[in-house]
């Protein structure tokens, strides 16, 4: 659903040639959130007979544990789009701020009381579009089961990030933000890579329950060798050590991603 709107929106975006149309959009995006949480929700009653499903050959499983967490994540954007996408910053209008004025009522624009007091977002018909992707990011990011699924899904998300940090593209400090929040996340997506990449080199598998079970393995091997009295070495490739050591630098990648401490400055 959130793939159809997003390629309808393209479209749309791409065929319009009024540029007051963002409103209209913001409606729509309102809509197709509020039907894909209802469609989340109804498959919470089929995955609940089993423990998951897994899709696209292992690249993500879908759990009743992330459908709970995007139906969260859509009533979320729904309701940041609401307080967001129609009127502008310290502007109030007693007769039109409630929620059934805001998704039925017709904008006329300079020729009602908002007339150059509009923000930025009101003439830009892809911040919605932006959101969306953020979205669709998150949503696959929740049932990633795989490396590759994981740095896809976070690089899908970040790149709407960066767009949206320099959505007001002639504020100086909003483009020194997105420039440096860009090459941060640069910096980040290598430690990723550098962390996915020596998982896989130690483990020979870019699946995260693969991953577990080899760890697993070669932590339990050494105490099963000393009780049979074998001296094998072929599980030395598998030391949890390695496998320690790149999820270390897979930390300190996402860190940087979320900009949790010490990697917030």
């Amino acid at each position: 659903m959130i793939i159809t709107i997003l390629s309808h929106l393209l479209v749309a975006n791409a065929l319009t040639l009024r540029k007051d149309k963002s409103i209209l959009f913001s409606r729509i995006v309102m809509f197709c959130l509020i039907l894909n949480s209802y469609l989340a929700y109804n498959n919470l009653f089929v995955l609940c007979l089993d423990k998951g499903i897994g899709i696209y050959g292992g690249l993500f499983h879908v759990t009743p544990f992330t459908h709970t967490f995007n139906i969260f994540m859509l009533v979320i954007t729904t309701i940041i789009l609401t307080l967001t996408s129609f009127f502008p910053r310290k502007v109030y209008i007693k007769q039109l701020s409630n929620v059934k004025n805001l998704l039925t009522s017709q904008f006329i624009y300079n020729k009602t009381k908002i007339i150059n007091k509009m923000a930025q977002q009101f003439r830009i018909l892809e911040y919605s579009l932006i959101i969306l992707f953020v979205i669709s990011g998150g949503v696959l990011l929740m049932s990633a089961s795989d490396l590759v699924s994981v740095f896809l899904s976070i690089e899908l998300q970040s790149y709407g990030l960066y767009i949206i940090s320099t959505l007001y593209r002639d504020s100086e400090q909003a483009t020194k933000g997105g420039l440096t929040y860009f090459l941060l996340g640069g910096l980040s997506s290598c430690f990723i890579l550098l962390g996915s990449a020596l998982l896989y080199v130690n483990s020979g598998t870019t699946n995260l329950d693969g991953i577990y079970l080899i760890s697993s393995i070669s932590i339990v091997l050494p105490d099963i060798n000393s009780v049979l009295h074998v001296t094998s070495n072929y599980m030395l490739w598998y030391d949890s050590y390695y496998i320690h050591l790149s999820l270390i630098i897979l930390s300190v990648g996402f860190l940087f991603k979320i900009s949790a401490a010490p990697f917030h400055f």
